[in-house]
């Protein structure tokens, strides 16, 4: 019996791992070139498109940008395949954001959407839709 149940953990133990390595198995780890398409809810106007450049790792897949006037952290991160769907909350001294987005990789490629509702003092919420395409760059700087 004891050999029996060594072996069912065996197996699931290794069907884990494989699921774990296969899951992101076209999200190639490096620098990584985001353009960000925003568009504001009520303003009569286009925003131009952002660029950044992002080291994406599989402990960090989520396509974001680091602010130094906010303190982000991932509320909920949840990986199926090639995609991740992710919730980050940003706070600081203008207000809080909050965005719910999606984002599928493929090889050396990516797109993405994502809304974020900011909240600023004094001021009712904004709502913002975020179009994201990426490309894979090369390494991370050390």
């Amino acid at each position: 019996m004891m050999k029996k149940n060594l072996i069912v953990s065996t197996v699931v133990l290794s069907l884990c791992l494989l699921w774990a390595v296969g899951a992101f198995a076209d999200l190639k780890e490096g620098l990584w070139e985001i353009t960000t398409q925003t568009e504001i809810k009520g303003m009569p106007y286009a925003m131009p498109p952002t660029t950044l450049r992002q080291c994406i790792t599989r402990n960090d897949p989520v396509p974001q940008t680091k602010d130094k006037n906010y303190e982000c952290k991932t509320l909920d991160q949840k990986v199926t395949g090639n995609t991740v769907t992710y919730t980050v909350e940003c706070r600081g001294k203008e207000g809080v954001m909050k965005t719910t987005g999606k984002t599928t990789y493929t090889d050396k490629s990516m797109n993405g959407e994502s809304k974020t509702a900011f909240k600023m003092q004094g001021q009712p919420e904004m709502q913002m839709i975020n179009k994201i395409k990426g490309k894979y760059i090369g390494n991370c700087p050390k």
